[in-house]
């Protein structure tokens, strides 16, 4: 019984073939971009997202990012924009306008899936610049907060002493 499951393994291998070689690397390259550039966005988001969380909020049950989920990406940048409400986060209006580019982004990531036609090397690197571009816009307005924050933290400190 075992000889025929080995016998059948190989049967198998020999009759799968695959429906598109990858001869392509500079494709595949771009390809690699695109999907890195949205990894990289989306763990921005995230991270926003718990600067932006007060402690208890990052470990009640009530919230939305469960440790472990995988939450989709409008979810995240949903939760992003309440946490920034929340916390009255002073540039608003510019995390809302990034937010509502960010909301394109899976469009972005997605032209790696066209088909017919197959999005060629400009279509490519141009999402993946946009895809980075959202990422910096992201980084920097928490890079902002957070040195703002700690500006305001040494005033307060500077006039209490």
């Amino acid at each position: 019984m075992a000889g025929d499951f080995r016998y059948r393994k190989v049967e198998f291998a020999e009759t799968i073939t695959p429906l598109s070689v990858c001869g392509d690397s500079q494709r595949a390259e771009l390809i690699r971009d695109v999907v890195d550039a949205f990894a990289r966005l989306r763990g921005s988001v995230s991270r926003f997202i718990a600067m932006l969380a007060p402690a208890a909020a990052r470990e009640s049950p009530a919230s939305p990012l469960k440790p472990g989920a995988q939450p989709t990406f409008a979810t995240l940048l949903s939760v992003l924009a309440s946490q920034a409400r929340q916390a009255q986060f002073e540039r608003l209006p510019e995390l809302d306008h990034v937010i509502e580019r960010a909301r394109l982004a899976e469009v972005h990531r997605d032209v790696i899936f066209l088909q017919a036609p197959v999005a060629g090397e400009l279509a490519l690197r141009s999402a993946a610049a946009e895809l980075e571009r959202l990422d910096a816009a992201f980084i920097g307005l928490c890079v902002e907060h957070v040195l703002d924050g700690h500006t305001r933290a040494a005033s307060h400190s500077a006039m209490v002493v």
